[in-house]
């Protein structure tokens, strides 16, 4: 009897054994098995963009103006351009304090509802503008990209896709404000701007060469360089950026840019380029608020972005474009846009306004501005804390009439 019983035992404590060891494995294999691949990764295939499995996937999207790239006229700063902000701020405060301050207007400008609320609007895509100063240490190392992750790894969290809009390069590419650096166009032909560029553009592409939610790389944006357009000047250089990326990452889309019309960018064959996009900026600043001249101005360019289409065999996407207040402007682009198969990105998400009203951004509004040569720093940030969108930013007629259509 006593056998039995202990029989009874061995078997019953072989059973539990059997039980955990049971669990803990199927508990192991629930953590470790291998991710279903999402096939996110685009390509250039003709006119379209097309996912791993063939399907083709339209980009619909919005820029996020402002967060790395301060514009006066947009932002809650006075300064002519930001590397002067960054500048200042240094020469005032030391580095480490000057990027504390740096950081909490990034942190404050763009958080994690502002992916939700693109997101919630129907988005699939939004063009993200940094410089070369976005990512550089003291030193000048191209080390600093946890912003950049952060924002990527949001993105991926939700499904949308981002694109890697280079919008201030080294030296420059057009002396505007929106490159972060008004003092001269000192990229096309400085070799050494150059060379730093491209290896921007490589260290970029091998940190992100696998991540398939990044649509593509837009190499620079606005390249207007001295004389005002495009050229062989930017081609030449655009194919540059080409091997060199190429080098380190095949997957990616590259996007390139002109100024203005179709006739400013070569046939792709020209250089051998492969899975490229071309992109246009749209504004039509000379009757903005007037519906027919801004019905004529998107077929004119509609029109034209056709004829290269058929020609070049690329995919097209408007990079930036407003309708300025003109609900019915910005009802007939859209619509043109989406029925011709002609991607793009609004500009922009979110706009500073002392007034509260612009046509410029889904969201304006914000608090006071600040003065980087003037305000202490604990004004700067507490003025800078105070910008984000759920705090001080209202939606204006751009959402409430045309992006869900009076819902």
């Amino acid at each position: 009897m006593r056998r039995f019983s202990n029989l009874i035992i061995v078997i019953s404590l072989a059973l539990v054994i059997a039980t955990a060891i049971g669990i803990v494995g199927s508990f192991w294999l629930s953590n470790t098995s291998t991710p279903e691949p999402d096939y996110r990764f685009l390509r250039a295939v003709g006119n379209d963009f097309v996912d791993e499995q063939g399907n083709k996937v339209y980009l619909k999207g919005i820029n996020a103006g402002g967060l790395f790239i301060q514009e006066e006229w947009m932002c809650p700063v006075e300064s002519k351009d930001t590397l002067t902000t960054y500048n200042t701020l240094i020469s005032r405060f030391g580095y480490d304090d000057a990027m504390a301050l740096i950081k909490a207007y990034q942190d404050a400008w763009w958080q994690e509802k502002d992916f939700d609320n693109i997101k919630e609007l129907g988005f699939n895509l939004i063009r993200l503008p940094f410089a070369y100063f976005n990512i550089e240490n003291q030193a000048g190392e191209l080390v600093n990209f946890d912003k950049l992750d952060w924002f990527i790894d949001n993105c991926e969290d939700r499904d949308i896709y981002v694109i890697l809009d280079l919008h201030g390069a080294y030296g420059s590419q057009n002396a505007k404000d929106h490159s972060g650096d008004t003092s001269g166009v000192n990229l096309f032909g400085n070799k050494e701007n150059e060379e730093k560029t491209i290896a921007l553009w490589q260290a970029v592409a091998e940190r992100y060469k696998d991540r398939d939610i990044i649509a593509g790389y837009d190499l620079l944006n606005e390249p207007e360089g001295e004389h005002g357009y495009t050229d062989f000047r930017q081609w030449n250089f655009y194919n540059k950026l080409y091997k060199a990326i190429r080098k380190v990452d095949s997957n990616h889309i590259l996007i390139m840019e002109a100024v203005w019309e179709t006739n400013a960018l070569p046939n792709p064959t020209l250089y051998g380029w492969e899975n490229v996009c071309y992109s246009y900026h749209n504004y039509g600043w000379d009757d903005i608020n007037n519906f027919e001249y801004q019905k004529n101005f998107t077929d004119k360019k509609v029109a034209d972005y056709l004829a290269q289409r058929e020609k070049f065999q690329v995919p097209l996407f408007v990079g930036e474009f407003t309708l300025f207040s003109n609900v019915d402007s910005w009802n007939y682009a859209l619509d043109t846009y989406e029925s011709n198969n002609i991607n793009y990105a609004i500009w922009t998400y979110k706009v500073h306004t002392s007034s509260g009203k612009s046509s410029w951004g889904i969201y304006t509004g914000g608090t006071e501005k600040v003065n980087p040569e003037s305000d202490s720093y604990d004004t700067i940030l507490n003025k800078w804390s105070a910008n984000s969108t759920i705090n001080s930013y209202k939606y204006n007629t751009l959402y409430d009439n045309i992006l869900t259509k009076g819902e």
